[in-house]
């Protein structure tokens, strides 16, 4: 779990540093969804990584609270589930199918 935050950190990083805005709006509105779905898979994976650190501190990964670490990245897994999905019909409707 540490790696995929670690991982979902560096995606949004490297697309706000590298990408540049475009110009069609229609690519446009996709990217935007792209880009807000980059930055809730970030904060969602970094909430659930910080909840779950503190549930090991606390010896509490027992309980039933893990349950809300495993929310936080089931909700993860959607919001990159729908980001990948987005950023693939970028790239097909409007960088290959042109």
């Amino acid at each position: 779990m540490i790696l995929g935050t670690v991982a979902a950190i560096a995606a949004w990083v490297s697309g706000q540093l590298f990408t540049s805005h475009p110009f069609d709006s229609g690519f446009m509105k996709l990217f935007e969804k792209h880009e807000k779905g980059a930055l809730i898979t970030m904060i969602v994976m970094v909430i659930g990584l910080i909840f779950r650190i503190w549930l090991v501190a606390r010896k509490k990964e027992s309980t039933m609270l893990k349950w809300i670490a495993f929310g936080f990245y089931f909700l993860g897994f959607i919001a990159v589930s729908l980001t990948g999905f987005v950023g693939g019909k970028m790239v097909y409707d409007f960088l290959i199918s042109k």
